[in-house]
């Protein structure tokens, strides 16, 4: 078994926010609990367990994690690109400050699905500064990027995408999102058009996600209507270690 630091949910929470990996139900579990805390003093420490492997989930609740979403992983390959020419949108790279800032204030309050915001131990607030953190992390880092989608006619920010780029021709889809007032309004899934379309003009061939099995429109959106396929199902644990606000 080991832990790993998580810094940018360290950074928000203010203090260590730690993800285990590797759990072994048959370990002495105690006495590594009492290591990672002395060493780091977390406030929120998870674990994914495959969903197939109830036994180490029953094991981590025994030891006072609780469930607190199942998330689902899925793929698509790649291959034809969506016609997108009615749609009066254009599907752009942020590359400025100032264009970062109209898709951080989507992130902020996009997200009401997560881990983090279903948490009654932490709440919507901390949710939001998470993934705004999340989506500056991507925008500086070389192998990911920041998109967001523009209305030709008005120029507003109105949904945005992160990704990262995993080599072999492959990509890991991270964060996306509709600002709230047009929320049901289909941009979702035009969305994920364009990305797909810009993904393929960079000649990538497959795309792979994790979403909440509880965010049902996404789930729907992504199985039922594009094409991607499931290819894992994980039960995500959290223990609490003390007051995080």
């Amino acid at each position: 078994m080991r832990v790993e630091c998580v810094d940018v949910d360290s950074s928000v929470i203010g203090r260590k926010v730690l993800s285990l990996y590797e759990f072994d139900p048959n370990a002495d579990f105690p006495a590594f609990e009492c290591s990672y805390r002395h060493e780091y003093d977390p406030v929120y420490v998870s674990c994914k367990i495959p969903l197939e492997n109830i036994a180490e989930v029953h094991a981590l609740e025994r030891h006072g994690f609780n469930l607190i979403e199942c998330q689902i992983r899925s793929t698509k390959l790649l291959r034809k690109p969506y016609e997108v020419a009615r749609y009066n949108f254009d599907f752009l790279e942020v590359t400025s400050e100032t264009e970062l800032t109209n898709v951080l204030d989507i992130a902020a309050t996009t997200f009401t699905h997560d881990r983090f915001s279903v948490d009654h131990e932490l709440g919507t607030a901390i949710s939001g500064k998470r993934y705004q953190e999340y989506v500056r992390k991507s925008f500086r880092s070389p192998n990911e990027a920041v998109y967001r989608l523009v209305n030709r006619s008005t120029g507003q920010t109105v949904a945005f995408k992160t990704h990262l780029y995993q080599g072999n021709n492959e990509v890991l889809c991270l964060q996306g999102g509709v600002r709230v007032e047009k929320v049901n309004l289909g941009l979702g899934v035009v969305n994920d058009y364009f990305e797909q379309n810009e993904l393929i003009r960079k000649g990538i061939k497959r795309i792979t996600t994790h979403i909440s099995a509880s965010n049902l429109p996404i789930f729907n959106l992504e199985i039922g209507d594009l094409g991607f396929r499931v290819i894992g199902t994980f039960a995500v644990l959290r223990k609490i270690y003390g007051q995080t606000r």
